[in-house]
């Protein structure tokens, strides 16, 4: 075998490049190359001479999830059994109020569970620590419910003094800290962005909380459209987590957390939501994510349901048992446009990331409103792009079917402004198909 390929000349990329702009014709190489909201073009052809090694590690296994948010502890403890028992590994409850622990988790075992909450009661939290036999989950976020409603949960300080309470509670392996990247992707952040702003986020707590958090912080993130720059975001990740963790001389691995976004969700025509999300739970996966959960196809306007939530975890069952991607742990790496792109991000988001740093911190880039302008700059060229038809959701700016049946819509999908006094202006999601949907219900005569 080592003598089969000897009577070939090695072609180089210099050649390859020569050769295509033989068969061009005269028309113009630049023409190949497609820009991307990063301002990293990719080219049209990635050879060996130009591969940049990447030294984010392999993929680990990944647990499927789903999640809920609690409104009834019987009806949700009841939802949560069924999907444990139909193919889910663990299972996320969203939360903003305290609740019934023991009607939520009874006949539920406590390592299967993920606690979320968009609250900071120190004491219930405790004691759902205590009645899980501290084996289930629970994360929060202040600064990411400061970014997304503009306000503490009581003020800066406060909630501080909080997480210290429970740091010095919880074990100091335990993670209790979620960035909320997901915040940024869903009000229109670029990858870099969402990237820098996420690791700045993180560093606040570090610095606040000191370096023991780094072990206690996990991300969540929302995976785009854009398959194979999702997956090199999370091998960016990877790499420049590790990056931080040795300027704290603390070696870390992260844990992340992976959902769809909901920017390129639509109402109409919602079953290509199922082709997108199927594609951003494969780059999850691929990029390197412990934990993913995907998205019923309708909920960005129905209540939860049985039929898309079972659609939903099945899509999850089939790349992990039917398609191997439980086994594909290295099957990125050595790719030469995946190592690339990721070099790519990686060195962009650590630009941003120092620039923010530079100038104080995300917190005090949020309370001069720098974050929202920058992201709220991204989203509008994102938008343009969508309005322009150059950024294409079948069935909704591309090949609409306007015979479709009005859809059921159990609550408001649009994008929702807080009233009252913020300290901030507010990270507010938004899905790139809101105008044109708000236009086809109000020719059917629906207004919102």
């Amino acid at each position: 075998m080592s003598d089969l390929f000897k009577e070939f000349n090695k072609v180089g990329s210099k050649e390859w490049k020569q050769k295509i702009q033989v068969d061009l014709k005269g028309l113009d190489y630049q023409t190949l190359i497609t820009k991307t909201p990063e301002q990293i073009d990719i080219k049209p052809f990635y050879h060996f001479d130009d591969f940049i090694t990447s030294v984010q590690p392999a993929t680990s296994q990944f647990t499927i999830c789903q999640e809920l948010t609690i409104n009834n502890t019987k009806t949700a403890g009841k939802i949560a059994r069924k999907a444990l028992n139909n193919g889910a590994g663990m299972f996320s409850f969203y939360f903003d109020k305290t609740f019934d622990i023991q009607s939520l988790i009874k006949d539920l075992d406590p390592s299967t569970l993920i606690f979320k909450a968009d609250m900071l009661d120190t004491d219930f939290l405790i004691k759902l620590y205590e009645q899980t036999n501290g084996k289930s989950q629970i994360f929060v976020d202040p600064i990411g419910h400061f970014v997304r409603f503009g306000n503490w949960f009581e003020n800066e300080s406060k909630d501080f003094e909080k997480l210290n309470i429970l740091q010095n509670y919880f074990p100091d392996t335990y993670r209790f800290i979620e960035i909320s990247s997901y915040h940024y992707k869903n009000a229109g952040a670029s990858i870099t962005q969402e990237l820098a702003y996420s690791f700045s986020h993180a560093v606040e707590y570090i610095e606040k909380l000191g370096v023991a958090s780094l072990n206690q912080i996990q991300f969540a993130v929302a995976n785009g459209s854009h398959y194979f720059f999702e997956i090199a975001k999370l091998k960016a990740l990877h790499y420049l987590w590790q990056l931080i963790g040795n300027e704290y001389h603390n070696n870390v691995t992260p844990k992340i957390y992976t959902r769809p976004s909901i920017r390129n969700k639509s109402i109409f025509d919602p079953y290509v939501n199922m082709l997108r999300t199927g594609m951003e739970m494969m780059s999850a996966v691929l990029g390197g994510s412990d934990f993913v959960a995907n998205m019923p196809f309708d909920a960005v306007y129905k209540k939860s349901n049985e039929f898309s939530e079972r659609i939903a975890r099945n899509q999850l069952i089939i790349l992990q048992k039917e398609a191997g991607f439980e086994a594909a742990s290295d099957s990125t790496e050595g790719n030469y446009y995946i190592e690339e792109i990721t070099s790519k991000l990686a060195n962009k988001a650590l630009d941003i990331f120092k620039q923010i740093e530079k100038a104080g911190g995300i917190l005090s880039q949020l309370y001069k409103g720098k974050i929202q302008q920058k992201i709220m700059e991204s989203a509008d060229k994102e938008q343009k792009l969508f309005d322009e038809g150059k950024l294409v959701l079948v069935g909704t700016n591309k090949y609409p079917n306007t015979k479709e049946t009005k859809p059921e819509i159990d609550f408001y999908p649009f994008m929702k402004k807080r009233n009252g006094q913020t300290l901030i202006s507010p990270v507010v999601p938004k899905r790139l198909a809101e105008k044109t949907e708000q236009e086809r219900l109000k020719q059917s005569g629906i207004a919102y």
